[in-house]
């Protein structure tokens, strides 16, 4: 493959996508392109580059020639698509910006599902009704729960991580980078919430130090500096009230504890499942419907998960 020096475009969606460097790194691919030349092609599609920006940068300062591969993607949904494999094919990535790509991904391969092309000139996704178009996002989610090994609740999950943060990013366009390189810290239920903000409501916490470091607190307090400060305090009924029967103190355990209890009932059962029944003389509509029963359990097992890891 011939190098060279060639003028490329830089669209800044396609390089939101891509991990930013940290500063070691950066200055340690500097050193191996000034020892060992460019090694890897700049990879473009329609002369923007999807991969390759820091090596473009280094090379072109430095005068070190490189080579460009160019990809056919007939259009910019599939070459978002390559560039978020691409990237979750790398072990150096924050859990952030995996459930970014995974979500991404998942978004547009549901948009290029839902307008198939078609030879006559029209939409084949017109004639399906909601129960087929559902059927075929539901095998989506499958396809990328098998692919990244998480469950099928997850990647929606992670569908409205990524849409929640492109429009945060749409009113504060560093505030994206922060999320996810793991600096500013926030759950997913508060970055849903972030995103339906007022955009100056979200560029004064992206510019805020104590939101970086307490995001949760931080968001609640601003929502509170939000509210109407000109309405009169409610008194307090408490001297009117009659006496009543106090309620025994709710236990925040219980509910867990119950859970808890209840699961290894489930495991049991299934062990027994696997140990006595016969999967090949079974039928077809048997094992579909139990198939579809642990599918629905596995991502709300997966869902309590995440809200416990989340919490902690």
């Amino acid at each position: 493959m011939d190098k060279g020096f060639v003028v490329l475009e830089i669209d800044p969606e396609f390089k939101t996508l891509i991990r930013p460097l940290r500063k070691d790194e950066y200055l340690q691919l500097e050193v191996n392109l000034a020892v060992d030349g460019c090694r890897e092609p700049i990879i473009t599609w329609n002369n923007i580059i999807i991969d390759g920006h820091n090596r473009y940068e280094i090379c072109n300062r430095l005068h070190i020639p490189y080579a460009v591969q160019k990809m056919p993607f007939e259009n910019r949904e599939q070459a978002i698509v390559w560039i978020c494999s691409n990237q979750l094919g790398r072990r150096n990535i924050t859990e952030e910006t995996r459930r970014y790509l995974i979500g991404k991904q998942y978004e547009l391969e549901k948009v290029a599902r839902k307008h198939p092309p078609n030879i006559n000139g029209f939409n084949q996704y017109k004639r399906r009704n909601k129960g087929e178009r559902g059927e075929t996002f539901r095998r989506t989610a499958q396809k990328f729960s098998a692919q990244y090994n998480v469950s099928t609740g997850s990647v929606q999950k992670y569908a409205i991580f990524s849409k929640a943060l492109d429009v945060v990013g749409q009113a504060d366009p560093e505030l994206p980078g922060k999320v996810l390189s793991g600096t500013f810290k926030i759950s997913h239920e508060n970055l849903v919430a972030l995103s339906k903000m007022p955009p100056e409501e979200i560029r004064r916490i992206g510019t805020r130090p104590e939101d970086l470091q307490h995001p949760f607190t931080s968001y609640s307090d601003t929502r509170k500096e939000f509210a109407d400060t000109d309405e009169e305090p409610v008194e307090s009924m408490q001297e009117t009230l009659p006496l009543i029967k106090i309620p025994p103190m709710h236990d925040p355990d219980a509910e867990i504890a119950g859970l808890t209890l209840t699961v290894p009932s489930w495991v049991s059962s299934i062990e027994r499942a696997r140990n006595n029944a016969d999967m090949n003389a079974a039928s077809t509509s048997a094992k579909s419907k139990l198939e579809e029963a642990l599918l629905s359990l596995q991502e709300k097992v997966s869902e309590m998960l995440s809200e416990i890891r989340e919490v902690d």
